[in-house]
């Protein structure tokens, strides 16, 4: 979605659900930050994942901010122990990087259903030697003179 306006935005990610709401104050700030400093240990390995999966930095990078985002939403799902906690982060990063390439292959699918119909409209090419003339080749491949004595001679 783009904006009209000159400046960049000011707000981060989901920021429009915070509208006719109160700015946070410092201490819902350092409660959200204590928040995140619960995933910080499995951020690297999180990241390797989804870079392993995706093969693409940038895809890896917006996957993780993803991830982060959905199990802050889903936090009172969170297990609360260690071990638990690292597999359902890792159960969350593999879910969003198989989305994202579900959609990355229906969006190929979708171009190149595109291109097809596009290629298949009825029409003969124009660079066609027998489109010119308005002659159809024969199922041999024979240009229709030479069918038609073949034809003939039969």
């Amino acid at each position: 979605m783009t904006s009209s306006r000159l400046e960049p935005p000011t707000h981060t990610s989901g920021a429009h659900r915070a509208h006719g709401r109160p700015s946070r104050t410092k201490g819902q700030r350092a409660s959200a930050a204590a928040r995140h400093k619960r995933y910080e240990p499995y951020l690297d390995g999180l990241f390797t994942y989804c870079l392993s999966i995706m093969c693409d930095h940038d895809a890896a990078t917006a996957l993780l901010g993803d991830v982060l985002a959905i199990a802050e939403r889903q936090r009172g799902r969170c297990p609360s122990d260690e071990a638990g906690r690292k597999a359902w982060l890792y159960a969350l990063a593999r879910w969003a990087c198989l989305r994202r390439l579900a959609e990355q292959r229906r969006e190929r699918q979708r171009q190149a259903s595109a291109a097809r119909q596009g290629a298949h409209t009825g029409r003969r090419p124009a660079c066609s030697p027998h489109a010119a003339r308005g002659a159809r080749p024969s199922v041999s491949g024979e240009p229709p003179a030479a069918a038609a004595r073949v034809r003939a001679a039969a």
